[in-house]
């Protein structure tokens, strides 16, 4: 078997592997709707839905399936609202595996855009969401929720990676407005991270900033490159994030 038919075969393999787990998870969601189970089988799949849009090479499909996750961390109140997003997570990556499996970055940064958000402790008509994207890069912890709460209670779209292993795929498909990196993340320094970031070609210009409790002329963050904003954890989050935000020109 030439090489060419080998590739189509395995690709062949992951679209299947895709669809069938898309099939599991759309039964999932229809005894939830029926209020049968919980959302145990569907996080489940999920999380096997990025794995595989990991190892069969589709970073469209891993992308969608992480927002997915990050929608579903916290989920507790299965309302209509929530149950139709889900559905539209579903529809969407179903398109995706089905046209554009193969999408360019741009294209699933694009598609990104349109996938359902959850905000912090407000009603959806309280504010207007921004087409903003941010990805949050911190530990699973009450602390990241609040800032994750506090960045959607302003209207903007979140997501929130607790790997700095999964941020480099991320960030070179989904296409974020701005990446705000926790200086403790785990097995890893932030700053490091940022630094990172700033230094391949791929990333340079993506705006970063830095969350921390730390003042910005602490000898710890002296490393830091100059041009990145530093977030300071408390009373002055809401005045850091306005600042950073209007100086790196995302409105």
């Amino acid at each position: 078997m030439e090489q060419d038919e080998l590739l189509a075969e395995y690709m062949q393999e992951g679209r299947d592997a895709v669809e069938d787990t898309l099939e599991r998870m759309g039964e999932a969601l229809a005894a939830l709707r029926r209020g049968e189970g919980g959302l145990t089988v569907f996080r489940k799949d999920a999380h096997n839905l990025k794995g595989l849009g990991a190892v069969f090479g589709f970073p469209g499909v891993a992308v969608f399936a992480h927002r997915l996750e990050d929608y579903m961390a916290d989920l507790d109140k299965l309302d209509e609202a929530a149950l139709g997003d889900l559905q539209c997570f579903l529809d969407r990556t179903a398109e995706l595996a089905e046209n554009a499996i193969d999408a360019s970055g741009e294209e699933i940064a694009r598609l990104v855009r349109a996938l359902p958000v959850r905000g912090g402790s407000f009603e959806p008509d309280d504010i207007e969401v921004r087409d903003v994207e941010i990805l949050l890069v911190a530990p699973r912890s009450t602390a990241t929720r609040y800032v994750a709460s506090e960045l959607g209670a302003c209207g903007y779209r979140v997501t929130t990676v607790q790997s700095p292993g999964e941020v480099l795929e991320y960030v070179v498909h989904a296409r974020p407005d701005l990446v705000i990196v926790s200086a403790i993340l785990e097995r890893f320094e932030g700053i490091d991270l940022v630094c990172a970031l700033r230094a391949m070609p791929s990333t340079r210009n993506l705006p970063v900033a830095l969350l921390t409790s730390m003042d910005r002329g602490d000898e710890r963050l002296r490393d830091l490159p100059r041009e990145v904003p530093v977030l300071t954890k408390g009373a002055r989050f809401g005045d850091d994030v306005a600042e950073a935000l209007s100086r790196l020109g995302i409105t």
